[in-house]
């Protein structure tokens, strides 16, 4: 069942107020039940790069407006994505690392480009997606399919908008108070001043606090808990209906504790022999997990990869292999945070304090100028620049375990700490031809440029004594990226209804990685040389084209029929470790290619929207993990390591429904829902290998992390009372998603979950007063998860993310 959970008393309370308040209203609405429900609210969007209604662009979008966000408590990308049915948003890794999945389509490995790239008014969000609050919200539209041909650079399963409000020349604002449980506290307040005639400010600041809700044993403080301040100004210069021009900044910190996660017990054995499963998910091998046997064999000696014809250890065989959800349960993990709350650099004499968790700065500001020319074409430049320091903190054995064995020799820091800057800047360059004509089109330029560097130590070190020592910073890697492009998008309306269009993007794309010195090389190995310092250096072009074609009929004015073929690429990287073999150096770009067909459409003079599409991606070049063989240039072992390669094929289809009804003046119902059949069609992996028999081939294995079903579901009453002008509302929203596999072999898997959230409360248009209880049946299935080693003995297990619980609270919203 999904309501497998005890009922909150607010869920109970909403529920009951819902299905009775049409005996309640019938007085209260008298007159406006007399008169026909008002029509839905008409969006425009900017998918396309020009304001368009939403019912009238060809494309699958899931649209909301502030209005819609306020409603529902959503205030950030993960919330938004339980409403968005085809998307996958979960703070995995707390609010870094993000992983966007839409349509199936992901990114398999964390070293590969993302497919799922935020805009903020247009402007490129490189990273810290997840930290964006999303309080001044104009709308957000979630763009599904490859949107390569105008947004370029990681779009190519989709684009997600935020448009944020403007300046205007009207003294307005608002302000949200929130007081909820688990030490939620925020606090967000914007204003727009007009200064003159010409010129216009808005100013936005928020302070946010949510506490957490696990406990780690080790220290008693509180994992998963957040902390953001920022502020920011957009400035509006408009001196005639020709010319506007808007300059944006904002900064923020981010201060969060340790995501909470939690690593899997392994069974316990003595001399091969399995004496307790001691809690843990493992099956034995020649066991059967999700319809697959289970056959754990060795490494093959001189190709390191797996063989049939080697046999693991006793003890590898006898942990057997972990298969299923998470066994965990209750609020209490155990991580090594005492390790990291003082760290001194010793070698510089630095001290950084506590560096658990996540402290991030981040300074992001944008031009963007409009020129009306007198033909009516419209010149756009948008120049936008981004600079962040992001310091991480973690436990990697996600158990407590300071260190893994070194059996009498000095063993390895389970922790890390990293201090990562982040630099990207770009410039695009639009002109688009006036609309409402026949014949319409826009082009553009596009240049990005990109900078990290950074900073990593384990924390902490064993001597030769394996004393416990402060181990010190040592440099990462560089790496740059230099993306210029230029695309463009010609539409012709044959007669009434008719429209063919054909978008394109050519993109040449630099990646560099290296100039950073490594250490002295003891031996030669990859791209060092013995006795002469090392780096990691390289340098690729990668060069794709991405097209799409689409045409739409408009049967009337409320049904539109569209069909679509497009291409989208995100581009490949380099494999850093010193000592990689040239070969498996780099690996290349994914390449997408899509079919989709829809229906839009609306009925009852508008008050009811049916919403429908059909899609089918085909992958290329899929990005997978493989072993290589590498030599230690350091020290001249040989050892094995996970690098990326292309050597797989996949494929998404499925299909889509939004219903949206105004089913009375006081009653909005609405649902979606998607269906999604992810699969890869072939290549390679080793970890499969390893537990089926040598096989390691992945054909028709599923894609990680996109759930089969997902679908959302609402109901929302807003009456009015016996007091004048104020109005009672409440709602309820259900959402469900299905397993999603933690890795390709589809042996490891998050439980399907569903969440409901309810609310009520009273308005009057300036003010809103909401009631509010989130996950009100407490729901703990785990977010995600992902295949792991024990970190003591180096066998397999897992380590599962773990979700946000039941939280009541009250918002108070305020705007003129």
């Amino acid at each position: 069942m999904f309501l497998n959970k005890r009922f909150s008393p607010l869920l109970v309370a909403t529920l009951a107020i819902q299905s009775q308040v049409h005996v309640h209203a019938q007085e209260r609405v008298a007159s406006t039940t007399a008169e026909a429900p008002s029509a839905l609210q008409e969006v425009i969007v900017t998918a396309r790069k020009v304001g368009e209604r939403l019912q009238d662009v060809p494309l699958s979008i899931r649209a909301m407006t502030d209005k819609d966000l306020t409603e529902r408590g959503i205030t950030s990308l993960s919330d938004l994505s339980l409403f968005t049915p085809g998307l996958s948003y979960s703070a995995d890794y707390g609010r870094t690392s993000e992983r966007p999945v839409i349509r199936g389509v992901s990114a398999l490995r964390p070293e590969a480009p993302q497919p799922v790239s935020v805009f903020v008014n247009g402007v490129f969000v490189r990273d810290a997606a997840l930290g964006l609050l999303l309080d001044d919200a104009r709308r957000i539209e979630v763009i599904k399919g490859p949107q390569s041909a105008l947004y370029g650079r990681s779009t190519y399963a989709g684009a997600i908008n935020y448009i944020t409000e403007q300046p205007g020349q009207e003294k307005a604002g608002k302000l949200s108070v929130t007081i909820a449980g688990d030490g939620e506290r925020s606090v967000f307040g914007a204003v727009t001043v007009p200064i003159s005639e010409t010129l216009s400010a808005r100013i936005r600041a928020k302070s946010y606090e949510f506490g957490g809700q696990y406990t780690n044993r080790q220290t008693g403080n509180k994992l998963g808990n957040e902390r953001t301040r920022s502020i920011g100004a957009e400035v509006l210069y408009k001196p005639s209906p020709r010319f506007d021009a808007v300059v944006s900044l904002d900064y923020a910190k981010d201060r969060d504790g340790m995501f909470a996660a939690v690593a899997r017990p392994i069974p316990k054995q003595a001399g091969g022999i399995v004496t307790s499963q001691n809690g843990s998910s493992n099956v034995a091998n020649g066991s059967t997990c999700n319809g697959r046997t289970i056959n754990i064999v060795g490494n093959n000696p001189v190709t390191g990869l797996p063989d049939a014809n080697v046999k693991a250890s006793a003890a590898t065989i006898a942990n057997g292999w972990p298969c299923g959800p998470s066994t965990h349960s209750g609020t209490t993990l155990v991580r090594n945070e005492a390790d990291l709350q003082h760290y001194t650099d010793p070698v510089t004499g630095i001290s950084y304090g506590d560096i658990a968790g996540l402290n991030r700065k981040m300074t992001r500001s944008s031009l963007t100028m409009n020129w009306n020319l007198d033909n009516g074409m419209t010149v756009t430049s948008q120049t936008a620049y981004t600079s962040q320091h992001s310091n991480l903190g973690a436990d990697q054995s996600y158990d407590g375990t300071q260190f893994s064995p070194g059996y009498g020799y000095p063993g390895t820091s389970w922790l890390t700490y990293d201090r990562d800057k982040l630099s990207y800047g770009s410039q695009e360059l639009r002109l688009v031809s006036k609309q409402g004509q026949p014949l319409t089109w826009l082009a553009g330029v596009f240049y990005y440029k990109e900078d990290t560097s950074g900073a990593t130590t384990g924390v902490i070190a064993q001597n030769a004594r394996l004393e416990t020592v402060a181990d010190t910073l040592r440099p990462k890697a560089d790496s740059k990226v230099e993306a210029k492009a230029i695309f463009g998008r010609v539409q012709y309306a044959f007669g009434e209804g008719f429209k063919v269009s054909a978008e394109g993007r050519y993109n040449e794309e630099k990646v560099e990685v290296g100039g950073t010195p490594l250490g002295t090389a003891l031996v030669s190995a990859g791209t060092c040389s013995a006795g002469k310092v090392c780096y990691v250096n390289g340098s690729k072009t990668f060069k794709d084209f991405a097209p799409r074609l689409t045409a739409d009929y408009k049967l009337n004015k409320d049904i539109l029929l569209y069909g679509q073929w497009a291409k989208g690429t995100k581009s490949g990287g380099f494999n850093s470790t010193a000592g990689l073999p040239v070969d498996t150096f780099t690996f290349d770009g994914e390449t997408i290619t899509a079919l989709e067909v829809g229906v839009k459409s609306e009925f009852m003079q508008r008050r009811l929207r049916v919403n429908f599409a059909v899609f089918q991606n085909d992958i290329s070049d899929l990005q997978l993990s493989n072993l290589s063989l590498l030599t230690n240039p350091f020290t001249g072992t040989s050892t094995t390591t996970t690098v990326v390669n292309n050597v797989g094929e996949a494929r998404s289809r499925g299909y889509e429904v939004d219903v949206v009804m105004r089913a009375t003046p006081w009653l909005t119902l609405s649902g979606n829902y998607a269906f999604t059949d992810a699969r890869a069609l072939k290549g390679t992996e080793v970890t499969n290998g390893t537990a089926f028999g040598g096989n390691m081939s992945v054909a028709g294995a599923e894609l990680p992390r996109s759930p089969r079903h997902s679908a959302a579901v609402s109901a929302a009453i807003d009456v009015p009372t016996s007091y004048d002008g104020v109005n009672f509302f409440a709602r309820t929203d259900v959402m469900y998603q299905s397993r999603r596999y933690a890795e390709i072999q589809n042996l490891i898997w998050a439980d399907a979950f569903t969440h409901v959230n309810a609310s009520m409360g009273l308005t009057n248009g300036d003010w809103r007063v909401t009631f509010f209880v989130k996950n009100a049946t407490n729901n703990d299935a785990s977010l995600n998860g992902f295949r792991y080693l024990d970190p003591l003995t180096f066998r397999r297990t897992a380590v599962d993310f773990l979700p946000r619980l039941r939280q009541y609270g009250v918002t108070v919203n305020y705007g003129f």
